[in-house]
């Protein structure tokens, strides 16, 4: 027997019941988180993003539960168990902090969203002016709840007033929907939707500054899993930042 089998079973005989016990507990805990999923609640614009990130997470598995922003956040306010809360705006996150819901100090900005007014059908580069002169019904997120409904409804009050056939998607990815299926011709939904599936020519994308900026921040909820916070640490990681980027995000806004 080698002194290092030898060394062990010495131990494990004369090891106090105490001392075993612990050492069961703790193997017993550790296979049972990484055999627990992580449960990750994203906006919808941020889902097809997250699911392409977490393909190469391999820590840990993950669920991923998308909506929009108001309704998961009702939901954890309402008891449901998520670890992570991807939220499209800072408000959210910031009101689950207050609320003692939220690990302090562990909400951090992992994207800002881009807004775009997408006419697919559209023969001709969508522009402002085209926006402006556009008089068919347009699809937008529910304002209600979902950040990205609420930039577009402050750029439609601004620039149309009167504009009122609009149809409401319960969160962006449904408003991506109704205009993908070409049952409405255009909509406010985000740039990271579009930017890898449709020609450039065929959306605007609205200037920030005509819209609340959309920083999107994520916290680590209250109960979390053993896990949640080493994802926190991969979601702003430098490699990942580069990543989010490239899906037609910005991480941090030149003044």
């Amino acid at each position: 027997m080698s002194d290092r089998s030898s060394s062990l079973r010495d131990y494990f005989v004369d090891a106090p019941i105490g001392v075993l016990l612990f050492a069961c507990i703790t193997t017993l805990f550790s296979a049972m988180s990484e055999a627990t999923p992580l449960r990750v609640a994203v906006a919808a614009n941020f889902k097809s993003t997250l699911i392409t990130l977490t393909e190469t997470y391999v820590d840990q598995e993950i669920d991923i539960i998308a909506g929009s922003t108001g309704m998961l956040y009702s939901q954890i306010r309402n008891g449901a168990p998520f670890d992570i809360f991807l939220a499209a705006d800072s408000l959210h996150p910031r009101l689950l902090e207050q609320a003692n819901l939220a690990v302090p100090g562990s909400r951090f900005t992992y994207a800002i969203g881009q807004l775009v007014f997408w006419v697919p059908t559209h023969k001709e580069t969508v522009s402002q002016t085209m926006f402006l002169a556009f008089d068919a019904a347009i699809a937008v997120a529910n304002p209600k709840l979902a950040p990205y409904g609420q930039a577009a409804m402050v750029l439609i009050n601004k620039f149309k007033p009167e504009h009122k056939a609009l149809l409401y998607g319960n969160n962006v990815n449904q408003t991506f929907q109704f205009v993908d299926s070409g049952n409405v011709a255009a909509g406010f939904i985000s740039l990271a939707q579009v930017k890898d599936r449709s020609p450039a020519t065929s959306w605007w994308l609205v200037p920030m500054s005509e819209y609340p900026l959309l920083e999107q921040q994520a916290i680590v909820l209250k109960n979390h899993h053993p896990g949640a916070a080493d994802f926190a640490v991969f979601l702003q990681s430098e490699l990942t930042r580069r990543r989010i980027t490239d899906a037609g995000y910005l991480t941090s806004v030149v003044p």
